[in-house]
């Protein structure tokens, strides 16, 4: 006699907050900190909840690619989640993941479907004490006086939405998050340290050097000047690099930073 599959329910929301008791079960889980960009995406994909008759076991995010980026289930119900996360993909068509190894719970399910697995990104953590050599320039703290320049050296160097970045940067610097490295007024990069809100024990750091001043140690420098202030503010430094991205990758090591995990791009085998 064939064995009946228990079936679950999967139920698109838009009121994500009632999901909150979950999103802090699954921070718990993690075995490192979440990098904060990877949480933002995380945030604003689309959000399903995961139900067994009426109880709210689990959810699952999905980005507008149609890419898994989350699925989580409550340990009551992780001897079910291979057979929950094989209806989901079914019904959603999903084909493919990306997906934290500090992130065992999602990592280890999802791993009974992958057919390709590979490295998109490094997730850094701070490990050796390192002294930033000084630069040309001076470092000071960005203020709203800035915000203009800010804008127009963003868009230049890296590109995006100028709206975007205004309200971005705004943001930090209503924070005191964003420092500017300048020689006579001119712009030579910005580094952030950008606090946490889900973990007061992290911050995410990142650099910005100007495409006229590259190759000159500079990038190294402000990443480093970065580490030495989220230490100052007793949070332990995290941050993230695509894993073709050499010249980023080439500073993040020289500052003491190493990756024991990654984001991983899986391929799913829909059965």
């Amino acid at each position: 006699m064939q064995e009946i599959t228990k079936q679950f329910h999967f139920n698109k929301i838009t009121n994500t907050s009632i999901l909150n008791p979950l999103k802090f079960e699954w921070r718990k889980s993690l075995i490192a900190p979440q990098d904060g960009m990877w949480e933002v995406l995380t945030d604003y994909a689309n959000h399903w909840e995961i139900n067994d008759e009426n109880q709210t076991i689990g959810y699952a995010c999905v980005d507008d690619d149609n890419r898994l980026l989350q699925f989580f289930v409550l340990s009551g119900w992780l001897k079910e989640g291979v057979s929950i996360f094989r209806q989901f993909i079914h019904q959603e068509e999903i084909k493919n993941g990306l997906i934290g190894t500090n992130n065992p719970i999602c990592l280890s399910i999802a791993m009974h479907f992958q057919k390709v697995v590979k490295v998109d990104t490094y997730l850094f953590t701070n490990f050796l004490k390192v002294n930033a050599v000084e630069k040309k320039g001076v470092l000071r703290l960005g203020t709203e006086e800035d915000l203009e320049k800010f804008v127009e050296f963003c868009h230049q160097n890296v590109g995006g939405s100028k709206k975007w970045l205004n309200g971005y940067l705004s943001n930090l610097i209503a924070k005191r998050e964003i420092f500017v490295l300048e020689d006579e007024e001119q712009i030579l990069g910005t580094c952030e340290i950008r606090k946490s809100e889900s973990n007061p024990e992290v911050a995410d750091i990142g650099m910005i050097v100007s495409t006229e001043h590259r190759k000159k140690g500079l990038g190294t420098f402000l990443l480093g000047k970065a580490k030495e202030i989220s230490l100052q503010w007793n949070r332990q430094p995290i941050c993230s690099c695509e894993k073709d991205n050499l010249g980023s990758l080439k500073s993040i090591h020289n500052n003491g930073f190493r990756s024991i995990h990654q984001m991983l791009m899986m391929e799913f085998e829909l059965e």
